[in-house]
């Protein structure tokens, strides 16, 4: 299409830029959105590899621990929310580890794209496999927010179980006498 006003060819579909907001501009090379987009999923799937790695980790010496719980009768009718808070938890470690995983393939996906001016117009005039890849890319960022919101699910249900649990220990360790030298759970 024409731009009126220049002559040139647009790259930018008629009311893109009033709908969307987003607006694109030649030039050569990446286009800072992308770069600062790139940046931004990189970091997000850093973060959640980090904190994946590390929740599963916790969660790995937490099972032998909750284990050990049985050895407490007053514990006894706690020790499957304990093992689930455990379980939710180790969940989500998963979750963050796929994410990031989803976020890295997004990213590859988006490298296949070609921003040059001159190979977006050729693609619009040809295959469009552009546009095929960005809804691809789309589709796997998707996915990671959806995963995200899982892990978020599972945390949130851990809150009162674990408050429930942290209650009773400390109501035990409140009544074991102090000098018995008698071993809390």
């Amino acid at each position: 299409m024409q731009a009126a006003f220049a002559g040139a060819d647009d790259l930018n579909a008629p009311g893109l830029v009033t709908d969307t907001g987003i607006l694109f501009m030649e030039s050569e090379g990446k286009p800072a959105e992308r770069r600062r987009l790139e940046r931004d999923i990189e970091a997000i799937a850093s973060g959640n590899e980090q904190t994946g790695a590390w929740l599963s980790a916790a969660m790995e010496q937490s099972w032998q621990s909750v284990g050990a719980l049985a050895s407490f009768p007053e514990l006894a009718d706690l020790l499957g929310e304990r093992h689930r808070t455990v379980a939710n938890d180790w969940q989500s470690a998963y979750l963050l580890l796929l994410v990031a995983r989803l976020l890295r393939r997004a990213l590859d996906v988006l490298g296949r794209v070609d921003f040059t001016p001159e190979a977006l117009r050729a693609d619009l005039d040809g295959e469009r496999y552009s546009a095929r890849y960005l809804y691809s890319a789309a589709e796997l960022l998707d996915r990671a927010a959806d995963l995200i919101a899982e892990s978020a699910v599972l945390v949130h249900d851990n809150e009162r179980r674990w408050r429930v649990f942290l209650n009773r220990v400390d109501a035990l360790a409140q009544s074991l006498p102090s000098d018995t030298g008698t071993s809390r759970p």
